[in-house]
C-alpha cells in the first residue's frame, strides 16, 4: 500500500492535490502520515539528518556550495603557526576543486585562521591533556567516538586526516586535490 501511494505521489499534479486536501482537512493529513509512514513536508533523502548550515568559506557567497558534501579535515598535533598552514592549504584545494565544504577537527585552541575564513571548526582534547584527565581510557577510543558523533551530527561524507609535516614538506597539488573528488 505504501509503495502504491508513493508512486502516485511521484506525479507533481497528484502531489499538489494531496497537499491542498491535507491543508484543508487535518484528519486526511494524519491518515496520509500513517499510510506513508513519514512526516508531512519532510524530504525522504534528508530524513534523519540534521540541517546544519556550514558555509563553504569566505571566498564564496553564502548560497554557493550549499549542496556540496561536507569533508571533515582532521588536523591533530598542531604547533603554533600550523593552523595557518592547514587552513591555507585546504582553502587552495577548495578553491581549485570547488566541490566540498571543509569542517575542521583540531586539538589546539588556535581557531583564528579557520574562523577568519568562515570555516566551521570542532575541537578535541589534546592527547596529553586527555591522558591527565582520563588515564584509564584510550585516546584512540575518545577520538573515534568524537569523530563519529561529528560525522553523524553534520552529515559528513568523508573524513580526511591531514599531516602538517606533509603540508610543510610540500604535498603535491595533484594529491591534495583528491579532497575535492567526491561524488555529489
Amino acid at each position: 500500500m505504501q509503495r502504491a501511494a508513493r508512486r502516485v505521489l511521484a506525479f507533481p499534479a497528484a502531489r499538489r492535490v494531496v497537499v491542498a486536501v491535507g491543508r484543508r482537512a487535518p484528519r486526511v493529513k494524519d491518515a496520509g502520515k500513517v499510510l506513508l509512514g513519514v512526516e508531512a513536508g519532510g524530504s525522504r533523502h534528508l530524513h534523519g539528518k540534521p540541517r546544519v548550515d556550514i558555509r563553504g568559506g569566505h571566498m564564496l557567497l553564502p548560497h554557493q556550495g550549499r549542496r556540496w558534501p561536507i569533508v571533515l579535515v582532521v588536523a591533530l598535533g598542531l604547533e603554533p603557526g600550523d593552523t595557518e598552514v592547514v587552513a591555507d592549504a585546504i582553502e587552495r584545494v577548495q578553491l581549485t576543486t570547488g566541490r566540498f565544504r571543509p569542517l575542521f577537527l583540531v586539538d589546539s585552541g588556535q581557531l583564528g585562521p579557520f574562523r577568519s575564513r568562515s570555516y566551521a571548526v570542532e575541537t578535541v582534547m589534546p592527547r596529553a591533556m586527555y591522558a591527565c584527565v582520563n588515564p584509564q581510557d584510550s585516546y584512540g577510543d575518545y577520538l573515534a567516538d568524537r569523530t563519529q558523533s561529528i560525522v553523524h551530527a553534520y552529515g559528513v561524507r568523508s573524513v580526511v586526516p591531514v599531516s602538517v609535516a606533509a603540508l610543510r614538506d610540500g604535498v603535491r597539488p595533484d594529491e591534495l586535490r583528491l579532497l575535492g573528488q567526491l561524488e555529489l
